[in-house]
């Protein structure tokens, strides 16, 4: 493990991965309160400013779509990385779901989009503002048209339904990183009626590789390249 990982390691250990150890003001409370950490379908939200891997694993579906994060509190959006095409091989639009999760290299017929041709780009990294409420996003179009956005956080979808799938707590962050399921079929082109819920559409690994923002002090750090990261 590198450096700046034993040093996360040490910093969320004192942090507790669950609640800050400092008492903080959230929302309308006093501040004696102290704040949650989250990352699931309630919400994302951190205790410390932490930079987060995010790498693409597969896509199994028709949209071309685009992830990205949400800042809850500034409406700002930041697209990670999108597909450049539907799947790496073409495939009839009107072939039926099979309502299997279709994950895994070994199935390539539910339009299998892989790491390197569908996302030329699979890895980038995030920095998370501490204390700051944030959402993860998957906004499709199909034939150049827009086809909806579906958001990790359920209350921000029509009916608060659940398009992501956590596989994985927060502590597996650090933890060789935990898997993020979307089901896009919920998106408008398709609609709820016919949403199939194999969670395989698109399929994320987050974390594995981050740090908190004490690597962002470090001199060394910005002359190893880091300096564009740390302004996030």
């Amino acid at each position: 493990m590198s450096g700046y990982l034993h040093a996360l390691a040490h910093r969320l250990s004192q942090t507790a991965l669950g609640l800050s150890a400092t008492a903080v003001t959230l929302g309308g409370l006093s501040g004696s309160v102290q704040a949650q950490e989250l990352l699931d379908n309630q919400g994302i939200r951190l205790a410390v400013d932490t930079v987060v891997e995010f790498e693409f694993l597969e896509s199994n579906g028709s949209y071309r779509s685009v992830f990205g994060i949400l800042n809850l509190e500034t409406g700002e959006k930041f697209p990670l990385y999108g597909e450049v095409k539907e799947s790496d091989q073409p495939q009839p639009v009107n072939r039926p779901s099979t309502y299997q999760d279709d994950s895994g290299s070994q199935n390539r017929d539910d339009f299998y989009g892989s790491p390197g041709i569908t996302v030329p780009q699979p890895r980038v990294e995030f920095r998370f503002v501490a204390n700051t409420d944030y959402s993860f996003y998957l906004e499709s179009s199909f034939s150049e048209q827009p086809a909806g956005t579906l958001y990790s956080t359920s209350n921000l979808n029509m009916g608060s339904r659940d398009y992501a799938r956590f596989d994985g707590q927060l502590e597996d962050v650090i933890q060789g990183g935990l898997l993020l399921r979307w089901e896009d079929t919920g998106s408008l082109l398709v609609g709820d009626i016919n949403t199939d819920y194999d969670y395989d559409d698109f399929i994320i690994r987050i974390g594995g590789s981050l740090r908190w923002d004490g690597i962002c002090e470090s001199e060394d750090a910005l002359k190893a390249g880091q300096k564009d990261l740390c302004q996030n």
